[in-house]
């Protein structure tokens, strides 16, 4: 696995209104860019679909700062993430509480 593939696919994606996210990579990504960009912390999680569930009820009155933030939550809503949850989806959330520079493709 290439962390930075599905990165660069959420970035790739937050410019689209069409887009849709593939896989819990993507997803774990985009949990930890969006908790970072609104500045949430989500507490401790017991799988993709708790951390999915505790983020969009955070976001639930959050108004977007951009189309990219507005885009990343309209697919992370619409995904259903599966039990996959290892070193490297671990890794990819952190990537994303990590991001200094948001939409740039690196």
């Amino acid at each position: 696995m290439v962390p930075v593939l599905a990165k660069n696919a959420i970035i790739l994606k937050s410019d689209a209104d069409t887009s849709v996210m593939l896989g819990n990579y993507e997803m774990a990504y985009a949990c930890g860019l969006l908790s970072k960009l609104t500045d949430t912390a989500i507490p401790v999680f017991d799988s993709p679909v708790e951390l999915q569930q505790r983020l969009l009820s955070v976001l639930e009155h959050y108004e977007p700062a951009d189309i990219h933030e507005k885009n990343i939550i309209r697919i992370l809503h619409d995904y259903i993430p599966d039990d996959t949850w290892n070193k490297d989806t671990e890794k990819l959330y952190h990537m994303g509480l990590e991001e200094t520079d948001p939409w740039v493709i690196k």
